[in-house]
């Protein structure tokens, strides 16, 4: 199982606030290393990060946060729930990792196991979340268990090779959101009222 408080002690330290400190580049860069070695060992694989993709996907994040931010301040808190999901998104549309053989200390047939790429770069968007969750809002994260359940990692593949929206959709998922399946990751269009669009909250087939 994910251990949400071993990730979250492990990010670097900072004497900024984390929300300021995330859109700095030296510190997102030196989060996704350590993070990515945290999993590396606790799984036993190793990693190879391409910093040049991971600057790539921290760029379009921030360009993607900046249009979307809301005017309003009683948006802010559904906001920061909603940002990591775009970090997700930006990473998987270029994974900026790659594992150098199969994890040697997990089963096999487990989802860290079945896309380690993919499971560094989601946890380690869900140990930011947690971290800036508590520091701006006392807010305990509680990640739903379909996090290690591989079924759900296959359809998250699948779809997000067709869709990279997909990502953020399932990102919200593991917080037990409910996406806007049509568009995901749009904070505008995951805010409305489900009576206000036909069959919102229905999944895409897989």
């Amino acid at each position: 199982m994910f251990d949400l408080s071993r990730s979250v002690h492990n990010l670097p330290r900072t004497n900024k606030p984390l929300r300021v400190a995330v859109r700095q580049l030296h510190w997102f860069k030196a989060a996704f290393h350590a993070h990515a070695a945290l999993c590396g060992g606790s799984i036993g694989c190793d990693f190879a990060i391409d910093d040049v993709k991971l600057a790539g996907a921290f760029v379009r994040w921030l360009d993607n946060v900046d249009r979307q931010k809301p005017k309003e301040k009683a948006e802010r808190r559904a906001f920061f729930q909603f940002v990591p999901s775009l970090v997700l998104r930006e990473l998987v549309v270029d994974m900026p990792i790659k594992a150098a053989h199969a994890p040697a200390r997990v089963d096999p047939k487990s989802a860290a196991a079945f896309w380690p790429e993919g499971y560094v770069a989601t946890t380690f968007c869900l140990t930011v979340y947690a971290a800036t969750m508590d520091q701006e809002f006392h807010m305990d994260v509680h990640v739903s268990q379909m996090v290690d359940d591989l079924r759900s990692w296959w359809s998250f593949r699948e779809n997000a090779d067709q869709d990279m929206d997909y990502a953020a959709g399932f990102f919200q998922m593991l917080l037990g959101q409910q996406p806007n399946w049509w568009m995901p990751s749009n904070f505008c269009a995951r805010t409305r009222s489900v009576d206000d669009v036909d069959n919102t909250n229905a999944p895409p087939p897989n």
